[in-house]
């Protein structure tokens, strides 16, 4: 990758809220997570572009969920706005992976980072969304995890009732530990579908008994903040991916737009594979930048990013050449708990990764 830095005098960037693009289109969400977007504050400052950039002119909105990750590191520190400069860029906060699905179904997004549940539904029927997964960002770990109030395994939860974000990463890892434990999701427990930023007024109402969620929302159930019981982590998503169940955030693009928009999608993806490098070369500033665009303080944020393994781009080829398998096996699990019809085959899955876009970065 070539590291070329290039300063740009950078535009005002343009947020987008989602509750008013998902209200025009039809689609409900939840409320956003910490700060919205358009309370970033716009810089007029002169930002370095650590890669080459593009002359490119053209449109890229860009999905995000705003947890400490590259793409939020990219969003805080305007990177995108300086590498790209001739480029009409919005940056659209969601709350969950599944409300980003549908801003690609309601053709509001272009390109966004979301986890590898959500992909897997958005590339199998009925949606059979025309999008591709275009790089593999990490493999989730202890970020992720099931946390009861009074239970001291999964099998004591039977009878209980359990949160977790539905169509999630999260939700995944938690059928496949019940099950692994002897437990039936539809017949011994309820499982209810609660977003992030509900579930602590959830937990601390004694509504719920358990619940599978990624930070800063684990830590708080962890920790009882606001006096609730302090939940006590009963499995986590590492623990998942060795018991044979990986869950990953991945970037799906839609593939109009990456058809359109080529070279505008090569430095963005360089970018994204900079600040991968970046957050190992200066990990305070990464963790630091992170808490700050998160709104979660610096050890909180430290702790999620430690908790999965982020992907660079030298093995971004790898990844995505393996992650087909990954995505058809998820589709055949969701098939058997009836969350969607079918599942394609695995050349189809294939046919939705594009590893090709990184045979210069191997």
């Amino acid at each position: 990758m070539i590291q070329s830095r290039t300063r740009f005098h950078v535009k005002p960037r343009r947020f987008l809220p989602v509750v008013g693009i998902l209200a025009a289109t039809g689609l409900g969400t939840t409320a956003c997570v910490g700060p919205p977007a358009n309370d970033w504050v716009n810089s007029s400052e002169d930002i370095e572009c650590p890669v080459t950039p593009s002359e490119a002119d053209g449109r890229i909105r860009i999905g995000y969920l705003g947890g400490p990750a590259a793409d939020l590191y990219t969003q805080d520190q305007q990177l995108a706005e300086a590498c790209l400069p001739n480029a009409e860029i919005s940056w659209t906060r969601f709350p969950t992976g599944q409300d980003i699905v549908q801003g690609f179904a309601a053709d509001s997004v272009d390109i966004a980072a979301l986890g590898s549940t959500p992909t897997t539904k958005a590339l199998s029927a009925p949606l059979d969304l025309g999008v591709s997964v275009v790089s593999v960002n990490s493999v989730i770990g202890e970020t992720e995890a099931l946390v009861a109030k009074d239970a001291d395994s999964i099998k004591d939860l039977k009878g209980s009732r359990i949160a977790v974000p539905f169509s999630s990463t999260s939700h995944y890892s938690l059928l496949n530990a019940l099950i692994d434990a002897g437990l039936d999701p539809s017949r011994d427990v309820e499982i209810v579908n609660v977003s992030p930023d509900k579930l602590p007024a959830a937990w601390k109402s004694d509504q719920i008994d358990a619940a599978y969620v990624w930070d800063p929302t684990l830590q708080q159930l962890k920790d009882g903040t606001g006096g609730s019981t302090p939940g006590q982590v009963l499995t986590d998503s590492a623990q998942e991916a060795e018991a044979g169940h990986p869950t990953y955030n991945v970037t799906l693009a839609s593939n109009p737009w990456i058809d359109q928009h080529s070279e505008i999608l090569d430095t963005f993806l360089s970018l994204e594979a900079w600040v991968v490098d970046h957050a190992d070369e200066d990990p305070e500033e990464f963790g630091r930048v992170n808490a700050g665009a998160s709104g979660m303080d610096e050890s909180s944020a430290s702790r999620q990013i430690e908790g999965q393994k982020f992907i660079h781009g030298s093995e971004e080829s790898r990844y995505l050449a393996e992650l087909a398998e990954e995505i058809h096996a998820t589709a055949e699990f969701l098939v058997e708990q009836g969350e969607i019809p079918s599942a394609k085959n695995v050349q189809d899955y294939e046919a939705a990764t594009r590893p090709e876009l990184w045979k210069d970065d191997q």
